[in-house]
């Protein structure tokens, strides 16, 4: 399985022999090793082996619940688990036959990275950044702060200082954590490639980069950036706050993309490099300054021929092997000559104050604020004359009164749920409560909840995220990153079976909020434009790709009802792939997705690239970006010519917004659920 194009300096790897494959689990897989016990991740599962013999892993115990396994961490029996969509899940893995979960914490964003010192879990969440959790109670994680970074996929912690390997932007961003009440960010440096995983043996960082080269000093990039920049860079952390770039060795460079995944290990002077579809490298690096490839393993995948691998997504040392998850294929034991498991570097300095949590401070000149009392974020708000139904994931459904003094608390959705989400169909409120899945409920009242329906989770849905009105009869659900579904409110009721695939989700929210003459639009975020027409007895989906309309949205986009037409959001043009700074355009596009000629959105002066996604009262549009923690209100009285009336910094992160009496409503995540305290000037 070695591939003779690449140069070798010695045969490394013995070949790889198949542990277990996963045909029923995610797309992913993670996998570490904790003492003799090996936990292995893919999909909905967590499995433990007895390694006791090295290469020959014996299960002994299996527990599921997991949904899309990114990267473990197990210390002191406990396992932190990232399942991207769905959060962090902390199970107790101590007796490793009995395994059990304990929690689900509600992230702020997709959870791709994990690590995890002293009492505090660092969870890489992409373009919102790294957020910080306290976990001395493991039945109850509490988040502490969150900071922000261009694309944080993975995070190693050294010693009181956080590093965190940023995809897009090809760069590290250090952050200085010795104490969670100063916790910060001191700076970032460039990498050869597209950052992500990242690992700490002695006083060196190794950087694991791919997928597209983003600084031209790569030899092997011959000035063209796209498939090139795979590899590792190296660097010396003696100062912290001053990393020194030490050295760099290149892999072949490959163009196509699937899964993207790369992960580093050291052991005794060798470092071993998950490279995505590119293979699985052994590389020198006993003389720090001039590392080498010495060996390369390629998994042959079935379908692919133009990929060398199936991707490696994740590794363990252990005793005389590696243990490398593949996906596809599954976990599979590598025999490697004379290796040693890596010495576990007892930290000389831990995270002080995990008690600490961010203030998230608002303008009371500016906003009424509502938080419950209990620990969640504000995700959703649906207003029913003065009623507010907001969604505030861990701490629930709660439901408050909306007056020019604010907001007054009038109950709670019983029974202590997770609800992400919520919206009327008729008179009927549907929640997505997470595990706990969907449910219907008739009010007696403004709190008073009487459950008619529950879509409990299925092998197709483990997790229930979202929810969109399309009509007075029909819902839109979805698990955030699997198929959407229409249901309608009676079917709901008579629990016939879901059906899916009538389209699909990443990273938001990408749907209307209403339908108009019974259909309603959605989008895929660089992919695709939808129309869905929800008037016969099925629904049909209308796909319409890149060239067939005049704009595709990227990932913070939107889309919401706008009178007889959609308003829709999406990038201007860019002359540059990699440029994030883009301005706006508005399209109207009527329900048989005629687009109108678009219209620039005017950006507001303290962030001239400013985009997100509306919501409108049929005047006013609020427009949220959830990433940055900003919003915009705009008044489109003329619509071809939308004024910007309002624009807020925000210390939480803002979800799409709704209106009360033309004031805009926002729910700011961990800041609380936000009231402009007087409608913007007309």
């Amino acid at each position: 399985m070695i591939l003779s194009t690449l140069m070798l300096c010695a045969s490394v790897f013995g070949g790889a022999v198949p542990v277990a494959n996963f045909p029923a689990g995610g797309y992913s897989g993670a996998v570490t090793l904790e003492d003799k016990v090996l936990f292995a991740g893919q999909g909905n599962l967590l499995i433990a082996y007895d390694v006791s013999e090295p290469l020959k892993p014996r299960e002994i115990g299996r527990l599921a619940g997991f949904d899309d396994v990114r990267q473990i961490k197990v210390v002191d029996g406990f396992a932190y688990v990232v399942s991207r969509e769905t959060g962090l899940r902390i199970a107790d893995v101590r007796d490793p036959r009995q395994m059990r979960i304990r929690s689900l914490f509600d992230t702020v964003e997709f959870a791709t990275g994990i690590e995890v010192a002293g009492n505090v879990a660092f969870v890489s969440e992409r373009i919102y950044g790294v957020e910080a959790v306290d976990v001395r109670d493991k039945d109850h994680p509490r988040h502490i702060a969150l900071r922000k970074t261009v694309e944080s996929q993975s995070t190693v912690y050294h010693d009181g200082y956080l590093y965190s390997g940023d995809w897009g932007s090809a760069e590290i961003t250090v952050f200085d954590a010795r104490d969670m009440r100063s916790f910060r960010k001191l700076g970032t440096f460039g990498l050869g490639g597209f950052g992500d995983g990242v690992y700490v043996d002695g006083k060196y960082l190794y950087c694991s980069t791919g997928h597209d080269a983003r600084h031209h000093r790569i030899a092997t990039c011959g000035g063209d950036r796209v498939g090139a920049g795979r590899g590792l860079d190296i660097f010396d952390i003696s100062d912290p706050a001053s990393p020194r770039h030490v050295s760099r060795v290149d892999f072949p460079r490959f163009v196509p993309r699937d899964r993207d995944f790369w992960l580093p290990r050291v052991s005794n002077g060798t470092a071993y490099c998950c490279d995505s579809h590119n293979g699985l490298f052994a590389v020198d690096v006993r003389e720090i300054t001039k590392p080498a490839v010495l060996d390369r393993l390629c998994l042959p995948m079935r379908g692919k021929q133009k990929f060398p691998s199936a991707c490696p997504s994740s590794l363990a040392i252990g005793e005389g092997c590696l243990y490398v998850m593949f996906s596809p294929g599954g976990l599979h034991v590598i025999p490697v000559n004379g290796l040693k498991p890596s010495i576990v570097h007892r930290q000389s300095v831990l995270p002080a104050n995990a008690d600490f949590a961010d203030r998230y401070r608002t303008d009371d000149k500016k906003f009424h604020v509502y938080r419950p009392s209990a620990a969640g974020q504000a995700r959703t708000a649906v207003v029913r004359g003065d009623i507010v139904y907001a969604a505030f994931g861990d701490a629930g459904l709660h439901v408050l009164k909306a007056s020019d003094n604010g907001f007054e608390f009038l109950g709670t959705l019983p029974g202590g749920h997770h609800v992400t989400d919520c919206c009327f169909v008729g008179d009927r409120l549907v929640t997505a409560e997470g595990a706990d899945g969907f449910a219907l409920y008739e009010l007696k009242g403004p709190a008073a909840f009487e459950e008619k329906a529950r879509r409990t989770v299925t092998d197709g849905v483990r997790m229930a995220f979202w929810c969109w009105t399309t009509d007075d009869k029909s819902v839109l659900l979805s698990p955030r990153t699997r198929p959407y579904v229409v249901v309608n409110t009676d079917d709901f009721l008579a629990k016939k079976p879901l059906r899916f695939g009538v389209g699909g989700c990443m990273w938001n929210k990408y749907v209307a909020d209403r339908a108009i003459d019974g259909r309603t639009a959605l989008f895929g975020a660089y992919a695709s434009f939808n129309t869905l027409d929800v008037r016969g007895k099925e629904p049909k989906l209308n796909r319409f790709k890149a060239g067939e309309v005049p704009a595709i949205a990227g990932q913070e986009g939107g889309i919401c009802a706008f009178g007889d037409r959609f308003l829709y959001l999406s990038e201007a043009p860019k002359t540059d792939v990699y440029d994030y700074s883009v301005a706006i355009n508005c399209y109207y596009v009527t329900p048989d997705c005629t687009f109108s000629a678009p219209v620039r959105l005017p950006a507001p002066a303290e962030d001239p690239g400013f985009k997100g996604a509306p919501r409108s009262d049929g005047r006013k549009v609020a427009v949220t970006r959830r990433a940055t923690g900003e919003a915009a209100v705009y008044d489109f009285s003329d619509p071809l010519k939308p004024k910007l009336e309002s624009f807020y910094r925000l210390s939480g992160r803002p979800d799409l917004a709704a209106f009360w009496h033309g004031r805009a409503i926002i729910p700011a995540g961990h800041q609380g659920l936000l009231m402009e305290k007087k409608p913007s000037a007309k």
